[in-house]
């Protein structure tokens, strides 16, 4: 794991040191008057620079939801789900005004999922996911008769990100406005299960049976340097499981740093 975030961290600030910049070509016109030298520069702007679709680091509330709609659409989760994140992007295509570009990148992020109702999610030896109650776990027995209540358990994981971004910008008041909206390839790793219970953090699963790859739908909102974006995703998050098909969504928000 390990390798793969130093790989991650390392292709991340690769792509985030490359900027869309504003290109300026400078016109030198040179004229005598008098035996007098008169130099007039003359600055012409091409392509100006679109502010960045997706945030350099970001914080997310966090939810999933299964493929069903109804009372019992959502997972369990409590509304202290989050998700911490970097992206790095780079406009690919601009339009000569700066008001249409194209933006790729790469991001990483790492996302907490807290489960509620007692619940924690496991898999058995055939490596199928499934929801179970957090009381079948004691501080002694792992399970079995419960002396010592689980009372909180969470989901792990981390994600490497590949979006492609199609941006429309514009100026208030000199500064940039924009909407973006497009679609990311995501590689998932290192999910993981846990629960605390009699004082402790228990791994109960550390190989959960994931998709690796899922795909998604994104929208941002930018105001000169802060982001505001959602995501949702089109994939399941699981290969094999017993509770439902669930899907991933997040609403969050970040800053530039240009």
């Amino acid at each position: 794991m390990k390798k793969h975030l130093l790989i991650a961290v390392f292709m991340l600030f690769a792509t985030a040191s490359v900027f869309a910049q504003e290109k300026t070509t400078v016109i030198i016109k040179e004229s005598n008057n008098d035996d007098s030298k008169v130099t007039i520069v003359e600055k012409i702007f091409h392509n100006p620079r679109m502010v960045d679709p997706l945030p350099s680091i970001y914080y997310s509330y966090e939810n999933m939801f299964t493929g069903t709609f109804g009372p019992e659409a959502n997972i369990p989760l409590r509304s202290s789900s989050f998700e911490w994140g970097l992206y790095g992007t780079t406009h690919i295509v601009t339009s000569r005004n700066g008001v249409f570009g194209i933006a790729t990148g790469l991001g990483i992020s790492n996302a907490y999922n807290y489960l509620t109702h007692n619940m924690v999610l496991n898999q058995d030896a055939n490596r199928v996911a499934y929801l179970e109650p957090l009381i079948t776990y004691s501080s002694t027995e792992g399970h079995g008769p419960a002396n010592n209540y689980a009372h909180r358990s969470f989901i792990r994981y981390w994600s490497l990100r590949l979006p492609v971004m199609l941006e429309l910008q514009c100026k208030v008041n000199n500064t940039p406005l924009a909407i973006a909206g497009g679609a990311e390839l995501e590689w998932r790793f290192g999910m993981r299960s846990f629960a605390r219970y009699g004082g402790a953090k228990h791994t109960i699963t550390d190989d959960l049976n994931s998709n690796p790859v899922g795909f998604n739908v994104l929208f941002s909102l930018i105001f000169d340097d802060t982001v505001i974006f959602f995501r949702s995703g089109l994939t399941d998050m699981f290969s094999v499981k017993d509770c439902g098909d669930i899907y991933q969504m997040s609403l969050g928000f970040g800053f530039n740093f240009d």
